[in-house]
């Protein structure tokens, strides 16, 4: 741990015996009144268990500034104001409201703009023999996942990867460890982080705990060893009979077996439901939180729960999203990140294609373009031309239209930007896309590449994603 405070129970106590005696006298003395509610306060709290960010020093420190001048966890929003719940949903509800958040919360997180994949290659190549990039995950390391801001409120790295770290304190009177008041408390500490993984190939998702830098007050050492921490993944689906299967698993240690086996994984799955008009990709969706339940060895405390945050997780068997070396043309992903195809300008493997990207990035960065696609403006949306032949064909046909007005040079091909495979594409009617002659490898790699980079972050018929440019 950065031990921004170390729970500063040490310091809490030299400080107020040595550093300001005269003050706590004068605070008895000056009012009996303020003493005796303070006292009836004190008195009748419970015990509570609440959570401080691990990521952010300065956070971290006014939290427990605000802590020591007596401020309860409650009041600084520590504390869940209720645990999370299942809900009634179904599959049209989660997809709207999916494509209603995922763009609100894109503009809260950090790292956008990275793929959930990168090239492994820097080998060129040239018209027929070149090939996509082989998939790789970009998971968030454990160490990533403690020092990012973003962690303690939940944090996705990509489509493949999301993390929440934060420390959980049970302490009795609430706000004790750190606290204003130091004598008569009992509290006990930990970090708990918590790195959860889809995959590419698998209906399936895994949550990775780690429990580490526990601590407690000098009188409650016996806490830190004998306290019983449970850890589950609580899950609600949208179809209790194939969903969340694996999420009734929980695993109970005490800390001090937590010290020496301080991690634990789950695996939950879905099972694929039946093929349906409005379900043809055999979507599930399924909100998944941490739970932690904190028992106290002795009998005079009762056992705590608590949530850490939600995320929802998509799971799909789109059989047209065909990774090489995954057999099962299936995958898990977190529904609220929306993706960008970053474009590696500099990178001698697509340099074979640099006149799409440079045609594209003119496209969107041009003075005055109102072409969307790029952040801030908005995102483009996929077509599957099997899903939706119509508006597939109006987008090429307008492009088609558009290009006779160019010159054709010998062995070049007339690209589009937005893509025929977009709803944003030419056919759309409202005049904001561009059109330009390429070279003929240009154009179909890049096509070959687009259509890798849609398997691999498993970009489904009406999902969104932007266009980036690394230099």
């Amino acid at each position: 741990m950065k031990k921004y405070y170390k729970f500063v129970a040490l310091l809490f106590t030299l400080c107020i015996f040595f550093a300001a005696p005269v003050e706590m006298e004068a605070k008895v003395n000056s009012s009996s009144e303020v003493t005796e509610k303070e006292k009836n306060e004190i008195n009748q709290a419970k015990p509570e268990l609440y959570f401080i960010p691990t990521s952010d020093p300065e956070k971290a420190d006014e939290v427990i500034s605000q802590l020591k001048q007596g401020k309860s966890p409650e009041t600084l929003g520590l504390i869940s104001s209720q645990k999370h719940s299942p809900r009634e949903q179904t599959l049209e509800q989660m997809n709207s409201e999916v494509k209603k958040n995922a763009v609100t919360i894109m503009e809260e997180r950090t790292d956008k703009g990275k793929d959930s994949v990168m090239a492994n290659s820097i080998t060129a190549s040239d018209g027929d023999d070149w090939t996509p990039p082989s998939f790789q995950y970009d998971d968030i390391t454990f160490d990533s996942c403690v020092e990012n801001e973003k962690a303690a409120s939940g944090w996705i790295k990509n489509r493949y990867s999301q993390c929440w770290s934060s420390y959980v304190v049970y302490s009795d009177p609430v706000g004790c460890g750190p606290s204003w008041f130091p004598f008569g408390c009992d509290w006990v500490a930990f970090r708990v982080t918590v790195i959860a993984n889809g995959y590419n190939g698998f209906r399936g998702v895994t949550y990775n705990y780690t429990i580490d830098d526990i601590d407690s007050d000098f009188d409650s050492k016996g806490w830190r060893r004998g306290s019983k921490v449970t850890l589950s993944t609580e899950c609600d689906g949208i179809s209790e009979t194939r969903d969340c299967i694996g999420a009734d698993e929980n695993v109970t240690r005490t800390l001090a077996n937590w010290e020496s086996s301080s991690h634990y994984q789950f695996y939950i799955t879905s099972e694929a439901p039946p093929i349906t008009n409005n379900n043809k990709d055999r979507v599930s969706y399924m909100d998944m939180w941490p739970r932690i339940t904190v028992d106290p060895p002795s009998k005079k405390y009762p056992p705590l729960t608590n949530d850490g945050p939600k995320e929802t997780i998509r799971m799909d068997s789109a059989d047209y999203l065909f990774t090489p070396g995954f057999s099962k043309r299936e995958g898990a992903i977190f529904a609220n990140f929306i993706p960008t195809f970053t474009y590696d300008m500099n990178d001698p493997y697509f340099n074979i294609m640099k006149e799409a990207f440079q045609h594209h990035k003119d496209a969107l960065t041009s003075e005055g373009s109102l072409i969307p696609g790029k952040e801030p403006k908005p995102p483009l949306t996929r077509i599957y031309s099997a899903y939706d032949r119509e508006q597939y064909n109006k987008n090429t046909n307008a492009k088609n239209q558009a290009c006779k007005n160019l010159n054709k040079p010998e062995g070049y091909e007339c690209d589009e930007f937005p893509f025929a495979s977009t709803y944003e594409g030419a056919g759309k009617g409202d005049g904001k896309f561009s059109v330009r002659y390429i070279p003929r490898d240009a154009n179909n790699t890049h096509g070959r590449w687009l259509a890798a980079w849609y398997a691999y972050n498993r970009i489904l018929h009406k999902d969104s994603f932007y266009i980036g440019f690394r230099e």
